[in-house]
């Protein structure tokens, strides 16, 4: 039976694992990866302590065998992730991350550039920072010296494929997420990159993460003690990778993946876009047959992270956590990073609204929780009134692991939640990718039927349902009379 090892690079964490044919995760190392802050608002992974990491969590789960069973390499990794080249290639900058918030400061100006290009027309990207066209804007105004260094420019998906393989290469659920890919021409989008003096050929190849199989680099090969005949998979964003591994690419069933950040997401053969100014839906293509519409918000367990560690801990796996109360409710914004709808999203930062002398830290923890629970049943709302139905829901990520959350997420969107009983759903999804793209399975949809696990459902309590409905339409309200405020709070800035 082959075995694939699956790397998940996250923000947070880099896992690797060994997956076998059966869906079954034979090892797993994971490690948190330290984040390289500045006093600009700049947060990037180093790329050299990456490959570190990665090949440290390998050797360690090879030193209990199954190596010389390994077939395949596939990875899942996060969007956003920008890195700037010199002539060879080498790093001129760090691997940027959904929280680094530099291209803030020039969004603006970014806006103006392009006032006479409808980006989301083109791209399917809504107006937000975090995209790699804002964030090559900022670099070309604000950072001209790094970025007159730079020639050739990549994400984190291209930065471990060439790594492991030596082709300059990304997939295009990864190119999706970028702002420079023309969704209608399947391809970087020249007249955008024209417009900072860059050019396609500067960016990766783009080819199928679902399909595209390479070898594996030799030196690597004998540095981890593999079997000859590796094949490395391009593999998909983590997001998709999760998907696959629930089971959901079938129309109909939405994909609720809650990690850093989070994502509801509904698989189609067509792109969808927001009818709604507002832009809350993208279209990210999978493949060039099947994309993954809907929404996605920056702010999940980031939030709920930073309470713990920036404020006070506490329990956030407390049953006190899904206490409704009979007071005006605490509501929390949970925006730290910005968010990814057109009018609230580019300026969003956090708010408590409603806070009281009575109100505890319990009170705080469970107001984050519905906070990220309310924004995900905005993204909910944007699906239905653009006609995009789900009739059934799964859930993955580690926010699922907080007990409660899935109850509130069940509460809020008033659907049951279906939550596998494997945890690692990510890798196991990259491996099926790998099983079938070398020919073992004939497609995604019929291995996953086969492998997926069991799984447990969670039930909205009606009496909550209830109570959330009319909270999350103040909720609502107040968001979107912040929106005009953000901008103008963000002016303040010296």
């Amino acid at each position: 039976m082959a075995i694939a090892l699956t790397i998940d690079l996250g923000t947070t964490n880099v896992k690797v694992g060994l997956v076998n044919e059966s869906g079954e995760i034979l090892n797993l190392r994971s490690v948190a990866v330290p984040v390289i802050n500045s006093t600009s608002g700049g947060a990037e992974h180093n790329p050299e302590e990456l490959k570190k990491l990665i090949i440290g969590l390998c050797k360690d789960m090879f030193s209990e065998g199954l190596a010389d069973q390994v077939s395949y390499i596939v990875s899942s990794t996060y969007q956003f992730g920008l890195m700037l080249l010199d002539e060879q290639k080498k790093p001129v900058t760090g691997l940027t991350l959904l929280t680094d918030i530099r291209s803030q400061r020039t969004f603006d100006a970014f806006l103006d550039s392009y006032s006479n290009v409808d980006l989301y027309a083109q791209t399917g990207c809504p107006l937000m920072s975090p995209y790699l066209l804002a964030r090559l804007f900022y670099f070309s105004t604000k950072e001209k010296e790094v970025f007159e260094q730079a020639r050739y420019f990549t994400d984190s998906k291209a930065f471990l494929f060439e790594w492991l393989t030596g082709e300059f290469v990304t997939d295009v659920s990864t190119a999706a997420a970028t702002q420079i890919y023309n969704i209608h021409q399947e391809a970087w989008d020249d007249s955008l990159l024209e417009h900072i003096g860059l050019s396609a050929n500067q960016f990766p190849e783009i080819k199928d993460g679902t399909t595209y199989l390479s070898p594996l680099k030799e030196s690597l090969r004998q540095e981890l003690g593999l079997k000859q005949g590796v094949k490395v998979l391009l593999g998909v964003y983590d997001g998709a990778a999760l998907g696959v591994g629930l089971g959901c690419l079938k129309p109909g069933i939405g994909i609720i993946n809650v990690g850093t950040s989070a994502m509801l997401r509904v698989p189609d053969n067509t792109p969808a876009f927001d009818k709604s100014d507002n832009k809350r839906i993208q279209p990210y293509a999978l493949n060039k047959s099947l994309f993954l519409n809907g929404g996605a918000l920056n702010n999940a367990a980031l939030p709920v992270n930073w309470l713990r560690n920036s404020l006070f801990n506490v329990d956030i796996q407390d049953p006190a956590m899904l206490d409704i109360g009979n007071e005006a409710p605490l509501l929390c914004f949970p925006y730290l990073t910005s968010e990814r709808d057109s009018k609230t999203g580019p300026y969003a930062s956090g708010v408590f609204f409603g806070l009281r002398q009575y109100h505890t830290k319990v009170d705080m923890a469970r107001s984050v929780l519905e906070g990220v629970a309310y924004s995900m049943r905005y993204l909910y709302d944007a699906l239905t009134e653009n006609n995009l139905q789900i009739t059934e829901l799964r859930m993955g990520g580690g926010g699922a692991q907080i007990k409660p959350w899935p109850q509130i997420f069940a509460n809020v969107l008033g659907l049951p939640i279906n939550i596998p009983s494997e945890d690692q759903i990510a890798l196991i999804g990259s491996a099926m990718l790998a099983f079938v793209a070398d020919g073992r399975y004939q497609d995604v949809a019929t291995l996953g039927e086969q492998i997926v696990k069991s799984t447990i459902s969670i039930y909205p309590d009606e009496n909550a349902v209830a109570v959330h409905n009319e909270r999350y339409q103040f909720f609502k309200k107040v968001r979107e009379t912040l929106a005009p405020l953000y901008k103008e709070h963000s002016l303040l800035s010296n």
